[in-house]
C-alpha cells in the first residue's frame, strides 16, 4: 500500500510542478502588467499638477479648495504614484477599495467642514470627479449658536 501511494505521488509531481509554475508565472505577469501601467500613466501625465487638476474642474463650477484638497489627499495619503486626473477610476486606476473610498470621503468632509450624509448619493462613487462632486454637494457644518446667560 505504501509503495502504491509513493508511486502515485511520484507520478503526480511533474504535473503539479507545471501547474504551480503556471500559477506563479500568472502572478508575475499580472504584477509586471500593473507596474508597466503605472509607469506608463506617470510618463503620459508628466507636467500635470494639482493646479492643472483644479483648473480643469473650474469651468464646471467645482470649488477650487475642494478640488485641491481632494487631489492632495489622494496624492499624499492614498499614495498616488502618478498625477491624478478627474476621470481616474477610484478602484481601477487608484486602487482604492470601497472602505478606502468611504474613509477618504469622510476625511475630506471633515477637513472641509462639511457634514457626512450617507443617503445623499443615489449612485456609487466611481471616479475622482464623483468624489469631488459628493464633497461639494455636502452641506457645510453649522456651528451651534451659543446661548447667553445673564
Amino acid at each position: 500500500m505504501l509503495t502504491a501511494l509513493q508511486q502515485w505521488l511520484g507520478d503526480q509531481i511533474v504535473p503539479l510542478f507545471f501547474v504551480g509554475f503556471a500559477i506563479l508565472m500568472g502572478f508575475a505577469l499580472v504584477y509586471l502588467s500593473a507596474k508597466s501601467r503605472r509607469s506608463s500613466l506617470a510618463r503620459d501625465r508628466s507636467g500635470r499638477t494639482q493646479e492643472t487638476f483644479v483648473e480643469g474642474l473650474a469651468p464646471y463650477g467645482f470649488d477650487p479648495d475642494i478640488a485641491a484638497s481632494t487631489y492632495r489627499y489622494l496624492q499624499e495619503r492614498q499614495r498616488g504614484a502618478f498625477p491624478i486626473l478627474p476621470t481616474d477610476d477610484l478602484d481601477r486606476d487608484l486602487g482604492l477599495d470601497e472602505n478606502e473610498v468611504k474613509t477618504t470621503v469622510r476625511d475630506l468632509l471633515s477637513e472641509m467642514g462639511r457634514e457626512y450624509l450617507p443617503g445623499q448619493l443615489d449612485s456609487p462613487l466611481v471616479t475622482v470627479v464623483d468624489m469631488v462632486r459628493c464633497i461639494q454637494a455636502s452641506p457645510r457644518r453649522v456651528a451651534p449658536a451659543h446661548r447667553r446667560t445673564a
